[in-house]
């Protein structure tokens, strides 16, 4: 998971996520780190603010494939998208 790092994450966030998450999503985060990048990257680039909160919270939407999670987010207009998310992150859930 040493990627994170170069995703911007501190030792204590990555912390954060080896104590909230366990086993299977672990072993996922390791696995695919490759779809893990770069949707998280791609998500960054929206410029949302609460990446991390974001990153966090729905773990499991970076475990997509890439071409279906930028389909996602395409749909909508990205201002409003990133409104959306700033206010609430669980809006990421009913995408």
């Amino acid at each position: 998971m040493e990627y994170l790092f170069d995703l911007g994450f501190s030792l204590e966030e990555v912390n954060t996520i080896k104590s909230k998450y366990k086993g299977n999503e672990i072993d996922k985060l390791e696995f695919f780190s490759r779809l893990v990048k770069e949707n998280y990257q791609y998500l960054k680039s929206y410029g949302i603010s609460n990446i991390k909160i974001c990153f966090l919270n729905h773990i499991n939407m970076f475990f997509m494939n890439p071409d279906r999670f930028r389909s996602i987010f395409n749909k909508y207009d990205r201002a409003d998208l990133v409104r959306c998310i700033e206010k609430n992150d669980a809006v990421l859930e009913k995408l």
